[in-house]
């Protein structure tokens, strides 16, 4: 029998461009502004999540920050430094525009990546206080149970 794709999962081009998308400064953007109001939700209880629910997510959140500090560890000083591209004017602009897309401004590789650190720390963060608010909302029914039997 032929292996046929899910229809509902992205075929490999479509990861390719997810994972390329990773890297532009709106795509972050946008996603910081979502994990943001994800968060602002978590700290006034309107979020919450049992355990089950939240271990494959943070399992998640933890790989993708290990792999971005891999990055950033493996790519940062490459980024931040001047490429060797001669001393002619071509080679000189080449070389400027390299350095400012590796690591010279807001829209560079290196921010954008850390940008992305910095939504899965508020992701991390949120999905702490809704579990957070899940063993609250628990307790608080535990009680109420317990004060209606006696």
């Amino acid at each position: 029998m032929p292996l046929v794709p899910d229809p509902g999962q992205p075929t490999s081009d479509q990861r390719i461009d997810k994972s390329v998308t990773a890297t532009d400064p709106e795509a972050v953007d946008k996603a910081a502004a979502e994990t943001r109001k994800l968060l602002d939700s978590a700290r006034d209880k309107g979020f919450r999540i049992s355990p089950e629910g939240v271990e494959p997510l943070k399992k998640a959140l933890a790989n993708m920050q290990s792999r971005l500090d891999e990055l950033l560890a493996r790519h940062a000083a490459v980024l931040s430094q001047r490429p060797k591209l001669g001393s002619h004017p071509y080679g000189q602009t080449v070389a400027d525009h390299d350095l400012k897309s590796g690591s010279g401004d807001t829209t560079s590789a290196t921010t954008v990546l850390k940008a992305l650190v910095k939504v899965i720390e508020n992701a991390d963060k949120a999905l702490d206080i809704a579990l957070r608010n899940y063993q609250e909302e628990e307790s608080e029914t535990a009680r109420n149970v317990s004060g209606k039997q006696a």
